[in-house]
């Protein structure tokens, strides 16, 4: 019997090790990005209206970027990508099947019919 209080005990102890890893690791990560998820979501939406069907967090060039992908209420599937760390809107376009990085281009600088 007291073989099975000792492992109950450790186990959990070790669930309730984990939980405030969990705790620590959410609060590093928003330390470190300056801004929560939660945040950048409320952002993204303000820009494009309807269900965020994806959230990522990458980093670009040195800098981290979420890209937020949200269903908006006209059917069409929008690509947002915010800095992390200030909340700016770095970029605002619809989704395609071209995963080209083109932080910083002008589509409007690539005609290809002249």
């Amino acid at each position: 019997m007291n073989t099975k209080l000792i492992a109950g005990g450790a186990l959990t102890g070790l669930v309730l090790a984990g939980g405030f890893a969990g705790m620590l690791s959410a609060q590093s990560a928003a330390d470190a990005t300056g801004l929560t998820k939660e945040q950048i979501i409320e952002i993204a939406l303000a820009e494009v209206p309807g269900e965020v069907t994806e959230v990522e967090l990458e980093r670009y060039l040195g800098q981290q970027i979420y890209e937020i992908e949200i269903l908006g209420e006209d059917g069409v599937e929008m690509e947002i990508e915010i800095a992390a760390e200030t909340g700016e809107v770095l970029k605002v376009e619809a989704e395609d099947d071209d995963d080209q990085e083109d932080y910083g281009k002008d589509d409007d600088d690539h005609d290809d019919d002249s």
